[in-house]
């Protein structure tokens, strides 16, 4: 899977979560999010420089552009932003608007069970991106997921 490092704000996130429901001019996500075109289409080139959406057409004077892949690596700038979409999530969640879990886990282990929890997460996360890419249905669930963890 291709590493895509970048510092997303709430806007970019937005704008990159909307683009994994399909495919969309920089006018269109502009009224799709309420946010003014112009911070549009900054997420947009910035989002397409750093490989996380392209250009797949023309619509009249408008680009049209859709998410490359529907997950990306978060780098330690980015991070309090990831935190509050997740917070979004959970509200959702608590209110019965979207249905999920989250949870934690900590725990002290050997370097070798260490090494297999961060081996399977690996695994899984590649497992969901690989389902990603062999059905892609117009409409359904959107499903969106988190992968973290560290060691100290």
């Amino acid at each position: 899977m291709a590493r895509n490092e970048v510092f997303l704000d709430t806007g970019a996130l937005e704008v990159l979560h909307k683009l994994t429901e399909g495919e969309f001019t920089a006018p269109a996500l502009a009224d799709a999010t309420g946010r003014a075109l112009a911070r549009i289409v900054r997420d947009l080139d910035r989002l397409e420089r750093h490989g996380l959406v392209q250009v797949v057409g023309q619509k009249g004077e408008h680009k049209v552009y859709k998410a490359v892949s529907r997950s990306f690596e978060a780098s330690y700038a980015s991070a309090q932003h990831l935190l509050e979409y997740l917070k979004t999530g959970m509200d959702k969640i608590a209110r019965g608007k979207a249905e999920g879990t989250m949870s934690v886990a900590t725990f002290r282990t050997t370097e070798d069970r260490a090494r297999e929890v961060f081996d399977l997460i690996h695994q899984l996360r590649e497992r969901l991106t690989m389902m990603e890419a062999e059905e892609d249905p117009e409409t359904g669930p959107l499903v969106t997921f988190f992968f973290g963890g560290w060691k100290e």
